[in-house]
């Protein structure tokens, strides 16, 4: 994936340790951005942010504190966060019937919440610089509505409307 204009931008991606975030924080890196790399597993950031020069901030995106924490950090070490992909995310794989409401509370804490919280506090410092980017990772999941995935597919549908007004506001 050749990616343009990234040159001197600064992006912040959650779920940064692996899997697409991982794959999205090389390719900005690539591309030219300062990359800060965020996740609760901290060896997993640490190693993503040392092989792109980056920078490892650890957060459970289902905690209020750890994202103001991860947005202050953020623009205390960089200045300012040019592009947020909201890419951290969780399943739970039982039928509606049988998912614990615990388990239900925390896919939709991470996948919407957390996408919602993090959108909310970076948002300022982008309209105070007249620019930014938003990228908000959701899936097919949240329009089929696929079997032992309830929380899943109603937390990503829940992206798909948020996403949609983000961009009306």
């Amino acid at each position: 994936m050749e990616l343009e204009g990234l040159k001197g931008k600064v992006a912040l991606v959650t779920g940064a340790g692996r899997g697409l975030g991982k794959a999205i924080a090389e390719a900005f890196a690539a591309a030219g951005a300062k990359v800060i790399c965020s996740a609760r597993t901290t060896g997993e950031i640490e190693a993503v942010a040392r092989a792109i020069d980056g920078i490892a901030i650890a957060c459970d995106v289902s905690k209020e504190a750890d994202i103001r924490h991860l947005i202050d950090e953020s623009l205390a070490q960089c200045g300012r966060i040019d592009i947020l992909v909201n890419n951290a995310g969780a399943v739970a794989r039982l039928p509606t019937h049988e998912l614990p409401v615990e388990e239900w509370d925390h896919v939709i804490n991470v996948n919407l919440r957390g996408v919602f919280l993090c959108c909310k506090y970076t948002i300022p410092g982008m309209l105070a610089a007249g620019s930014g980017c938003i990228i908000n990772i959701s899936s097919g999941a949240g329009v089929v509505g696929p079997p032992n995935r309830s929380a899943y597919a109603a937390s990503k549908h829940g992206v798909m409307g948020l996403t949609k007004t983000l961009h009306a506001e």
